[in-house]
């Protein structure tokens, strides 16, 4: 049998990003969006944020420590999550909806202080539920709360170290990534340049959506 010749589209995939809400986060979603996504793609993000009882510091006599939960008034889990979900949405999804990308948020609670091991195992279920293709998560490099990686010689994050260790699906650990500057050129702005004039009303050139930073 011959073939038609032409290679078909990549089939669509489904993409894990496991995300906390600072710069590394960012930087790693950032890359997600720029050089990962194609057309078809699904993101799921997950994020388990810890939710903790205040507590007061006790300096005992004979120079120890102790850590104890403040008596007083719960943290009321549903405002928490309201204002979550708003800060999720502005550093990581506004650009995402702009860009047409389909996503999911699933988000956890962590009222333990959970180690990294229970993090990655809440992650790589998400995972299993999700048929992930991948998942790619943010190399922190807190030193000791995590291995340092012989190749690279920078250390991964406990977190990072861990999925790397332990996970059944391919992970992308991003280090820093910074999103090209996109130009869009509107076929006004073509026409300016052919010297043909332009149409009332429109812009000639306009930012891509980037992450990160002011727009």
């Amino acid at each position: 049998m011959l073939s038609s010749g032409g290679a078909g589209p990549a089939p669509a995939r489904t993409v894990l990003l496991a995300v906390a809400l600072d710069d590394a986060s960012i930087s790693a979603v950032n890359y997600a969006i720029h050089e990962l996504y194609r057309k078809g793609d699904q993101f799921h993000l997950v994020h388990v944020a810890r939710i903790l009882s205040p507590s007061i510091t006790i300096h005992h006599q004979y120079h120890a420590t102790y850590n104890v939960p403040e008596l007083g008034p719960g943290i009321d889990e549903r405002a928490f999550l309201e204002r979550l979900k708003e800060e999720i949405k502005d550093k990581l999804t506004n650009p995402m909806d702009a860009l047409g990308i389909p996503h999911n948020l699933h988000l956890f609670l962590d009222t333990d202080n959970a180690p990294a091991s229970a993090v990655c195992e809440t992650v790589f279920k998400v995972a299993e539920q999700v048929d992930a293709a991948m998942i790619v998560l943010a190399a922190h490099g807190k030193g000791e709360e995590g291995s340092r990686d012989p190749l690279l010689g920078m250390y991964l994050g406990s977190v990072a170290d861990f999925a790397t260790r332990n996970s059944a699906r391919p992970v992308l650990v991003v280090r820093h990534y910074t999103p090209p500057l996109v130009m869009h050129v509107s076929r006004s702005a073509a026409k300016l340049a052919q010297g043909q004039g332009s149409e009332p009303g429109s812009r000639n050139l306009s930012n891509a959506p980037s992450l990160g930073g002011p727009a």
